[in-house]
């Protein structure tokens, strides 16, 4: 009797290890590729009958219409180029609403800058938000940065943006952007010259909640003679509970013998 036990026990336990080979689930939701009508959803979302996300994953900057969020931050760096105050502790408030895809942000902070503390620049940024496709957005738009840093010469300056953002995957984001800068700083030391910033990256949703993405960015700084900046960044951005999210994002100048890094942590709520 206790051989048979042990032979009908085998059999059922080989019958279930050659039915889960004979199952592919590829992107480990609990729903076979057979059924799968979404074969790339992202790890660790909640996902359907049909292996589809219950809810649309959004990128982080790309709220919904309607939506005010405030933003809370600090911001660390490190520039060995700057004598006597190569580290900077910076606290950064934001506020940004959406309305019928118009993006209005404002943004301002203060700086400890040793020897010297103070409010950073402010700046107010308006952005159109166009969506031709499900799977692909891009945004345009203008802003003014107000001199409210108090160092001589400080001027008002102006910005053109444009980003665009493509999903080739339902997890899996491809972004990039280029900013055009009109600096009306007074030249005190060195040449003044307009700034070009273009970046590029791609980013990962391992769920609804939780989105990493390194990039890659390139640009010139206001002063003619210095060197093109090219930086290293990568953002890890988490939505704790359906009001309040953070982020944590690093980033490392490349091509200097110097060091150069900045580290920014940002909590936000979402108002509405």
């Amino acid at each position: 009797m206790m051989t048979m036990t042990k032979i009908i026990f085998t059999l059922v336990l080989l019958t279930s290890f050659n039915h889960a080979d004979s199952v592919v689930d590829q992107d480990m939701d609990g729903v076979p590729d057979t059924i799968d009508k979404c074969l790339n959803s992202p790890f660790l979302t909640e996902v359907d009958s049909s292996g589809c996300a219950t809810q649309e994953l959004i990128f982080p900057q790309e709220r919904d219409n309607g939506s005010l969020d405030i933003v809370f931050g600090y911001g660390y760096s490190h520039d060995d180029d700057n004598i006597n105050r190569e580290t900077q502790h910076t606290a950064k408030l934001q506020a940004t609403y959406i309305l019928n895809d118009w993006i209005y942000t404002l943004r301002s902070g203060y700086i400890t800058d040793n020897p010297e503390n103070g409010m950073t620049d402010t700046t107010f940024k308006v952005k159109k938000r166009f969506k031709p496709t499900k799977n692909f957005k891009f945004s345009l738009g203008a802003g003014v940065r107000f001199p409210t840093y108090d160092f001589t010469g400080n001027k008002t300056d102006y910005t053109l943006y444009s980003s665009a953002i493509y999903y080739p995957l339902s997890a899996v984001s491809l972004f990039g952007g280029a900013n055009y800068t009109f600096i009306n700083d007074e030249e005190i030391n060195s040449p003044i010259q307009n700034i070009t910033a273009l970046y590029a990256g791609a980013g990962y949703f391992f769920s609804k909640e939780l989105y990493i993405n390194a990039s890659y960015s390139y640009s010139d700084t206001k002063f003619a003679d210095y060197h093109k900046i090219k930086t290293l960044s990568s953002t890890l951005f988490y939505q704790f509970s359906e009001k309040w999210f953070i982020s944590l994002s690093y980033s490392h100048e490349l091509d200097d013998d110097d060091l150069h890094n900045s580290f920014d942590l940002r909590l936000g709520y979402s108002v509405w």
